[in-house]
């Protein structure tokens, strides 16, 4: 089991928050407008209360998804470098 360290943590947060929330947001733009031409109705009138759960829910899932990638091309990117260094002392 990798354990990423709260550093890289962090500094992946901080680069990715943003375009997590953009993304999250033209997600459920499309979402809604896809809704509203089929159904003629709004889709936070349907849903009430669960709409905001579903946006947040769907924000958190995105950047758990981007955070896990990172952290694991941090992980081979690790191995990549250990894999060189034992062949440069090999020949």
């Amino acid at each position: 089991m990798m354990l990423p360290s709260f550093r890289l943590y962090h500094f992946a947060v901080k680069r990715m928050w943003r375009r997590m929330l953009l993304l999250t947001l033209l997600f459920w733009a499309g979402v809604c407008g896809g809704y509203a031409l089929v159904n003629d109705n709004a889709i936070w009138q349907e849903y009430g209360w669960w709409f905001p759960l579903m946006m947040g829910g769907s924000y958190f899932l995105f950047m758990d998804v981007s955070l896990m990638l990172v952290m694991l091309r941090h992980g081979e990117k690790k191995k990549w470098k250990r894999y060189r260094l034992k062949n440069k002392f090999e020949e």
